[in-house]
């Protein structure tokens, strides 16, 4: 496993996208000063709080579009070896009893594919009550974990599951069945609208289909937010 230990950087994947291209290559920080969600939002970093990883991998020529949720089955993969009870969130964030505890941000480049994952692990939930969704944390969930274990396993998971895009074998299924948010009523914001329906499943291309009164909708990650109606 090839790491790159940083005491302190703006971002991982600002790393990533600055350093020699090697595929395989994890950067790993204790603190991020600017670390970044999905959406432009800022993914808090605080030092020895989470695991702040980034991956440099070949760039992605066959099902890019399901590049994003891919990853994000990668790492419900590696936290489900600690523990039961992890499930997905369309597009690609891992949550356990209803709260937020790892996110992921793909940015393809020309020469490679860069694979931003954060892992809330000691954080209490007082400090992650400023979230703009419900977060825990390892920690505050009563799991046991070593951290180096699960960087282990999430290296493994990452590659693995990058062969299965380039190969052209990853299956949506796979996401599918651990999102509950499937079959479900959810609402939908957009950049121009808000909209509620039936979330029926994820298509081929890795999009959401939403069923409203409108009609079928396809959603694709870049461009909403969506979360269950109650």
């Amino acid at each position: 496993m090839m790491v790159v230990y940083l005491e302190r950087v703006d971002s991982t994947n600002e790393e990533a996208k600055r350093v020699p291209f090697c595929h395989g290559l994890c950067i790993v920080a204790r603190e991020q000063t600017g670390g970044k969600g999905r959406r432009g939002k800022r993914w808090l970093s605080e030092r020895d709080k989470g695991l702040y990883a980034s991956f440099l991998l070949r760039p992605i020529e066959r099902n890019v579009t399901l590049s994003s949720l891919s990853f994000g089955w990668a790492v419900f993969k590696t936290l489900s070896i600690f523990s039961e009870g992890f499930y997905l969130k369309w597009p690609n964030d891992v949550y356990i009893n209803g709260r937020k505890v790892a996110g992921i941000l793909t940015e393809g480049l020309k020469d490679r594919t860069v694979v931003g994952v954060g892992i809330n692990l000691y954080y209490t939930r007082e400090e992650l009550s400023l979230f703009p969704v419900p977060a825990t944390s390892l920690a505050a969930e009563g799991i046991e974990f070593e951290r180096e274990e699960l960087l282990r396993e999430l290296h493994r998971n990452i590659l693995e599951t990058h062969s299965l895009l380039e190969e052209g074998r990853f299956q949506v299924e796979l996401f599918e069945e651990n999102c509950p948010l499937i079959g479900k009523s959810v609402k939908v914001e957009t950049e121009r609208e808000v909209l509620t329906g039936r979330a029926l499943g994820i298509d081929r291309d890795g999009a959401l289909i939403v069923e409203t009164e409108n009609g079928i909708k396809r959603l694709f990650s870049g461009d909403v937010s969506v979360r269950e109606v109650r």
